[in-house]
């Protein structure tokens, strides 16, 4: 049964279809057709998947009964132990001896037992009432359960709604919810915006809704008057001094190989550049090494980026997702933002955002990069933003993205634009330096940028070359330091089309009174903590960046 030591080629290839109908049948049910919607790769060690199949169920609905959609997960496990498992009794187990496969029917999730309790509608009533949770005013209106995501064997969150009242439901493992609400309850009494508990359970958090919307979808349709880009440091520095001794959840350039490896496993053509693209970031962070003191000195997010921030008529109100909230380097979280951003930017040259859209991504880019290279080392910031990009390049065939290849390959050449904005930020400190004065430095030769995609569209990264007329670019001009005023808000025009999938919120969730931000101060010690289990690459990853949004499945 196996065929590679990770398991991943026997569930992404045609063999998975064997799998999936002996697991069916053994349930009594028939399987007509499936499709692989979303792969989880470690490289070498295992790989879970999950499946959009149609199945029919003779016994239970009649022989002429019609197929209904069903999600099934498979994991395969080889050379790690399976940890934190469960409820393995709704689960099959397939072996032939080197590779051990276990199946699943959503939501029979064998590491997260609180799923099966909130994804139905009648069910999660019941687990709700028995939590003291009330959602609308009037009890007898039925319940809609949407899924917002779904990381087999990581984590879920669904939005349950009553009338005209909602709240999110965070299912994890068991281990980590208590962890999950004390993080909650010290950033809410430092008054910092994030979701307020309203109540939980082993594996699972509910949240109540925050105000306002995405700054993911603030700022496709308003580009920099979304926010502004001192709001955004600001609403960091909230994070209090008193968290610098969670565990340090290591930065995403700690695992630039792991991520080219998994890229490279599925795109080998891409070998090469990714093998350049990690020496780049790895001689970047080992020259800044020489010259600036590298250790964790800030409370950082961790995973920061537009779909975690929540705006209000131009203002912060709301911070998502904070399970990573401990140690590491303001530069990290800056950084993640960017990235993110680039890569939505750069949809705009498949046409996956119309031009509209990609144009105000980029003027917020341009603008708020100035704020934040003022803040942080503009090297260290582009070398961290290339990290961050190249994770996401696991993002297309991860999730089964349509022309996945291709979108990979843009991903891997925006983190490559951002590695080369860090060689002309390194240019332009050397000729400040060497000028004497520290005034703007002349600006650098432009480094050759990437050959355009097909279709004549020009690259939108970092440090793509000089864009035509009427095009911005993501990257300030070569040299500039100063900090521009933000002009008068341009003509803003409705959307054309709704933002990509992955820019969807994990969670909405209701803050406190928002107050102003306390004066941040540095933690008093400057040594890291030792990183914890959860931490990238080599122990796994549940960042949010790296979840599928699926539609709602109705469970039968």
């Amino acid at each position: 049964m196996s065929q590679t030591q990770d398991g991943s080629e026997l569930l992404t290839g045609p063999g998975a279809g064997g799998l999936l109908r002996s697991a069916v049948g053994n349930s009594g049910g028939v399987l007509h057709s499936w499709q692989l919607d979303h792969v989880d790769h470690r490289p070498g060690r295992s790989t879970k998947a999950l499946y959009r199949t149609q199945v029919s169920w003779p016994e239970l609905d009649g022989p002429q009964a019609p197929a209904r959609e069903e999600l099934f997960g498979a994991s395969a496990h080889i050379g790690e132990r399976e940890k934190n498992l469960h409820v393995a009794e709704q689960t099959l187990v397939m072996t032939d001896g080197d590779i051990n496969v276990r199946v699943w029917r959503y939501p029979h999730d064998p590491w997260l037992p609180m799923l099966p309790q909130v994804c139905y509608p009648d069910i999660v009533g019941r687990t709700l009432h028995d939590l003291g949770v009330h959602i609308g005013a009037d009890p007898t209106q039925p319940i809609s359960i949407d899924v917002v995501s779904y990381r087999p064997g990581r984590r879920a969150v669904l939005r349950a709604a009553q009338g005209e009242g909602a709240v999110y439901l965070k299912v994890m493992q068991p281990h980590r919810s208590g962890e999950i609400v004390d993080r909650h309850e010290r950033l809410l009494a430092a008054g910092v915006p994030v979701p307020q508990v309203i109540a939980h359970h082993d594996g699972l958090v509910v949240l109540a809704e925050l105000p306002g919307r995405p700054l993911a979808r603030a700022v496709i349709d308003e580009g920099v008057d979304s926010c502004r880009a001192e709001d955004l440091v600001a609403l960091l520095d909230r994070l209090p001094a008193s968290m610098y001794s969670l565990p340090l959840r290591p930065p995403w350039t700690d695992s630039v190989e792991f991520y080219a490896g998994i890229v490279a496993s599925s795109v080998p053509s891409l070998g090469p550049r990714l093998d350049a693209l990690v020496a780049s970031i790895r001689d970047g962070l080992t020259a800044l090494e020489q010259r600036m003191d590298m250790r964790p000195h800030d409370v950082v997010h961790g995973d920061f980026y537009e779909a975690q921030v929540f705006v209000q008529d131009g203002k912060v109100v709301g911070l998502l997702d904070i399970d990573t909230v401990g140690p590491g380097r303001r530069a990290d979280d800056l950084a993640c933002l960017l990235a993110h951003l680039s890569v939505l930017a750069d949809y705009g040259n498949a046409g996956r955002i119309d031009r509209a859209m990609q144009a105000r991504v980029e003027e917020a880019i341009r603008t708020w990069l100035v704020t934040f290279e003022h803040r942080v080392d503009p090297t260290e910031l582009a070398l961290r933003a290339a990290g961050v990009v190249l994770s996401l390049a696991t993002g297309p065939h991860r999730q089964q993205e349509a022309a996945w290849e291709a979108a990979t390959e843009a991903i891997v050449r925006v983190a490559e634009e951002w590695a080369t904005a860090a060689r002309h930020a390194e240019r332009r400190r050397h000729a400040q330096a060497g000028s004497g004065h520290g005034g703007p430095a002349p600006a650098p030769p432009a480094a050759p940028g990437p050959s355009a995609p097909s279709g004549g569209h020009r690259p939108s990264g970092p440090s793509a070359p000089a864009p035509p007329a009427g095009r911005g670019s993501i990257a300030p001009a070569p040299g500039s330091a100063a900090p521009v005023q933000q002009s008068a808000p341009p003509q803003r025009s409705a959307p054309s089309q709704a933002p990509p999938q992955h820019t969807a919120p994990q969670e909405q969730t209701a803050p406190p009174q928002h107050t102003a931000p306390p004066q941040h101060t540095a933690p008093p010690e400057h040594t890291a903590p030792p990183a914890s289990d959860g931490g990238r690459g080599e122990h796994g990853d549940d960042s949010p960046t790296q979840e599928r949004a699926i539609p709602t499945i109705r469970p039968e």
